[in-house]
């Protein structure tokens, strides 16, 4: 008689998994009922521990099996229907494969399409390889319409040749210019307010925004806001003004 050797946790795991944890007796399912492996070729009879040898049972088909061989041509059907599954998983994981190297290369030509309209506005300076990394990130948060309109939008801004400064600043900013398009409309006004501010006049970049979002809860109008950062005459001025309006 053979020695019975002990099936591992693991060889159990991947037998039941392989089988789908369904008794390939009866078709029992976990957790409807208790399953074993069990040897299509009986340890008595010389079989093994490697998994072609294994399948998985309930536990009353396995008490009921004892060390009877299945028939011929049921352990040939189980053998075929594991390799056929096999293979099938093998086919899926091929297709997988190429479906995401075609993804890559299609993000690999949007990344270089979104790069070659940025670089319009730059007189000359190209976006770098850190750069392209920057926009494939960009990539993720955002629809390349609105990568495209920030970058249109940031391009106006710059003036004449622009500088290596300048196009730093005019990168970075389109990023910017997305996430505050996508802010509701009176919140973009107050990013706005603020811009005029730093245009005009120093600006406690702590206290600015929220100044202007007290006096806005407490009923100011966002445009009133925009009007009053194009006159006030300094940060002082338009702290107490923020202030008074949010005080009532």
């Amino acid at each position: 008689m053979s020695k019975r050797k002990t099936i591992s946790k693991k060889v159990r795991f991947e037998v039941f998994k392989r089988d789908s944890f369904t008794c390939q007796y009866c078709g029992a399912k976990s957790p409807d009922v208790i399953l074993h492996v069990d040897h299509i070729n009986p340890v008595s009879k010389g079989g093994d521990n490697e998994i072609i040898n294994l399948v998985t049972s309930c536990e009353a088909c396995n008490s009921g099996k004892s060390d009877r061989l299945l028939n011929d041509s049921t352990s040939i059907e189980v053998q075929r229907a594991q390799l056929e599954e096999l293979n099938k998983r093998r086919e899926q994981l091929e297709m997988m494969l190429a479906w995401r190297d075609s993804l890559k290369g299609l993000d690999d030509e949007t990344v270089d399409a979104v790069v070659e309209r940025i670089e319009g506005p730059m007189a000359g300076f190209t976006v770098n390889e850190h750069g392209k990394q920057s926009v494939r990130k960009w990539l993720k948060r955002f629809s390349v319409s609105e990568i495209l309109d920030a970058a249109d939008l940031a391009g106006e801004r710059l003036d004449g040749e622009p500088d290596h400064d300048g196009v730093n600043a005019y990168f970075s900013s389109i990023p910017k210019i997305c996430a505050t398009r996508r802010m509701p409309e009176s919140a973009q006004r107050l990013r706005y307010a603020r811009g005029i501010l730093r245009n005009r006049i120093y600006v406690n970049e702590k206290l600015v925004l929220p100044l202007m979002e007290a006096a806005v809860a407490a009923g100011m109008d966002p445009e009133d806001i925009v009007e009053y950062a194009k006159v006030t005459p300094n940060w002082t001025a338009f702290r107490a003004e923020m202030e008074a309006q949010a005080n009532g």
